[in-house]
């Protein structure tokens, strides 16, 4: 498993299967037992925190990874992996979670 796959996953109720990108850290990822995913969907509503990705990693339609949607999963529930996103497209996904969550000025800290 790495940072940037996308897997299919049953995220239960209304949500149920779809795929999700993994967010996680790589230098962690072996350790955990649950890691941070967002959602991808194939319906864009223009939000600024989504990520339009078409069919990359494998994806049967053109989709959008929404930063807004996060969760933090267990490992396990990763049923089947789909493939994985690029350094830039993960690189525009991070900045999307930065803007979702607010944390443009923590940045400035650092």
């Amino acid at each position: 498993m790495n940072r940037g796959d996308i897997w299919q996953i049953d995220l239960g109720g209304r949500i149920g299967i779809r795929p999700v990108v993994v967010l996680s850290r790589q230098k962690v990822l072996e350790y955990l037992n649950k890691v941070t995913v967002a959602e991808v969907t194939t319906k864009g509503k223009g939000y600024p925190t989504e990520v339009f990705i078409d069919q990359k990693a494998n994806l049967p339609k053109p989709s959008f990874v929404q930063a807004d949607n996060l969760h933090t999963v267990p490992k396990a529930s990763l049923e089947k992996r789909l493939g994985t996103l690029d350094p830039d497209t993960m690189l525009e996904v991070s900045q999307k979670i930065v803007l979702a969550l607010e944390l443009e000025t923590s940045l400035q800290e650092i």
